[in-house]
């Protein structure tokens, strides 16, 4: 897009003009130490836009340009195409709809176990909260959040090692306003975003429709490596630094506290601003969960994103950023724009139901029954398809499952399909929509019976696959 965007600008100052013959793209791509794919792609889309042709055989010429539109329009129609970039999962929802028959095991979801939402306990909070609050505070409140869920939030983020007050916590409507929030205090067109790779889509979304440039930072079993942290930190100097410490998605990765600690070292180095997303810290199976970046934070430049719908249950749509200093000013000015204030009715009831014992004892039982469905996954996964190694999830309710290089999602998604599993392609995990062929195979709302006839489902439609190639 910025190359074709470039060569418009040529055209348009006449340093190009109708019936020139753009640079052969292999030079082009020499000159400008790029892909070749990255030439060919802006070509077509300068064809796409009306601005060059292509002469098979000859090369791609200077088009003339496209007759004056009339002062006035009699028709007007808004220009979409902008807002077409946050479609990351283009396509991935429309084979997943056509894909699904009676019988079908969806393995593609990401969702909670609907028997573990605390209904009745929340019921219970919702029903105090209606008979016990005065209407004052049921009227138009703080853009902040309401002040005890505010500092409730402050409190558990202390006990986890932050220097947080109520002041610092701003509450938003889901993880995914919150986000939208700091993209726009932070990032404009081609702002350079660092980002671990893959990461949650519904994110780099977001960044998308900013029209932000990604570069990825590599990983490993445990999260975001921080030696790759420092080259991109230090190559490229990016705006802002994207990053699931816990619970990572769609990994399962549990980040190191060294390595949390050697991040925060380098973000204050180079000047760059981290969004940690602690969205299911709760959900760590195998030990304690470890502090944030931003217990390691000294000077502000760390906000923490997290969604409680997560790991309460989705309808509730409330989670919050922590932020301190300026950053939260901003944040939080930007936060009003936006809707004013998240419901302070539910909000209310969120906060009495977590200062009730039912909270921890629906964390208890959360973790229980998803380490058990987790532990009987990758053991049914592992035996099923042998030839793939499989990385046991340290938090979360996904399996990330890497195929073989001569096997690509696509054929892998209709082929599951085809034997009644539906999976999630890899593709909108990575921000720049390309990476090693792999699966996501989310457990968590699926029996361990489902899971298996899943999985033995999954099995048969790669067993094929894998011979094949």
């Amino acid at each position: 897009m910025q190359l074709a965007d470039r060569l418009v600008e040529a055209i348009e100052s006449g340093a190009l003009r109708p019936g020139d013959r753009l640079p052969a793209m292999r030079d082009l791509a020499q000159s400008l130490d790029c892909a070749l794919v990255t030439v060919s792609q802006a070509y077509e889309l300068l064809s796409a836009r009306g601005r060059a042709n292509a002469r098979p055989g000859k090369g791609t010429y200077v088009s003339e340009p496209p007759p004056q539109e009339e002062p006035f329009a009699r028709r007007w129609e808004p220009d979409v195409a902008r807002f077409a970039r946050g479609a990351r999962l283009e396509g991935v929802v429309e084979r997943l709809t056509r894909a699904t028959e009676p019988g079908a095991i969806s393995l593609a979801a990401g969702h909670p176990a609907p028997e573990t939402f605390p209904l009745h306990d929340f019921a219970r909070a919702f029903h105090r909260t209606l008979l016990d609050d005065s209407p004052e505070l049921m009227q138009y409140r703080s853009s902040t959040g309401d002040a005890d869920l505010c500092a409730k939030l402050a409190a558990l983020l202390r006990g986890r090692g932050c220097n947080a007050s109520a002041a610092d916590v701003i509450v938003c409507s889901g993880a995914q306003q919150a986000a939208d929030v700091v993209a726009t205090v932070l990032l404009e067109a081609r702002s350079v975003v660092a980002s671990e790779s893959p990461t949650y889509w519904g994110t780099l979304g977001v960044f998308d429709a900013r029209g932000v440039t990604y570069v990825e930072v590599r990983g490993d079993s445990d999260g975001v490596r921080s030696d790759d942290v420092e080259r991109v930190f230090a190559e490229y100097r990016p705006r802002l630094f994207y990053v699931s410490p816990i619970a990572q998605n769609p990994t399962g990765a549990v980040l190191p506290a060294r390595r949390a600690k050697q991040i925060v070292a380098l973000a204050r180095r180079y000047d760059v601003v981290v969004l940690e997303d602690q969205t299911g810290w709760q959900l760590t199976y195998d030990a304690p969960a470890p502090p944030p970046l931003a217990a390691h934070d000294t000077d502000g430049r760390v906000i923490v994103m997290e969604s409680l719908s997560k790991s309460i249950f989705p309808a509730l749509r409330i989670g919050y950023l922590y932020a301190k200093g300026g950053i939260n000013e901003a944040l939080e000015a930007t936060k009003m724009r936006a809707d004013v204030f998240t419901s302070t009715l539910t909000q209310r009831a969120l906060w009495r139901f977590m200062e009730s014992p039912a909270c921890a004892r629906h964390f208890r039982g959360a973790r229980a029954l998803y380490r058990k469905r987790r532990d009987a996954f990758v053991e049914a996964l592992s035996e099923v398809v042998p030839w793939a190694h499989v990385r046991i999830p340290g938090a979360g309710v996904s399996v990330w499952l890497g195929l073989p290089q001569r096997v690509s999602t696509q054929a892998a998604f209709d082929a599951c399909a085809r034997e009644g599993v539906l999976v999630m392609p890899s593709e909108p995990f990575y921000p720049t929509r390309s990476g090693p062929p792999a699966l996501r195979l989310s457990f968590g709302h699926l029996t361990e019976a489902q899971a298996r006839e899943g999985i033995v489902r999954l099995g048969r439609a790669l067993g094929k696959l894998v011979q094949k190639a």
